[in-house]
């Protein structure tokens, strides 16, 4: 990094600091609770074998998926979601020219709420809402219901999009 944009950078993160130390009850700091732990194992262990399984099988029809997730993250902020997002390519899509109008499927656990939002979007088409299809407690999400709803959103992707 150039030193003239470096030191941009630096004071812009300085004002950064500023802002937050002089609002610190706004920015209460939140270190993963029992909940966003248990929602971080669920991504590891169950949802990121299935998308990288499914996406061995639909592969055959030239189609994949691919999953982007912030589960590694130390969410600091009570406000922000941890998520995996699950998204699908269609066969004549290609990762590089569909880029974020993907259909995708997402699993998101709020730590305020300690709930889980369940979110997607069919269309490749980039001016398509997401809705959301179910919210559930974090103990009512289970490796059943991750399949269903996998399973929900591949067959409608694909008659969606066939």
């Amino acid at each position: 990094m150039k030193n003239k944009l470096r030191s941009e950078v630096e004071k812009l993160t300085d004002m950064l600091i500023q802002h937050k130390d002089a609002n610190k009850d706004l920015y209460m700091e939140m270190f993963d609770t029992e909940s966003a732990l248990k929602f971080k194992t669920i991504i590891t262990d169950h949802i990121i074998p299935l998308v990288k399984e499914t996406s061995n099988i639909i592969g055959r029809a030239g189609c994949s998926l691919n999953y982007y997730s912030n589960e590694l993250a130390m969410i600091r902020d009570p406000k922000k979601r941890i998520f995996i997002q699950i998204l699908f390519y269609p066969y004549g899509h290609s990762k590089v020219t569909l880029g974020v109008n993907a259909p995708f499927l997402q699993f998101a656990y709020s730590p305020v709420k300690e709930n889980i939002k369940i979110t997607r979007k069919l269309s490749i088409k980039s001016d398509e809402a997401r809705f959301k299809v179910d919210e559930l407690e974090i103990d009512e999400f289970a490796e059943e219901k991750i399949y269903n709803y996998m399973l929900e959103f591949l067959r409608d992707v694909i008659k969606y999009n066939t």
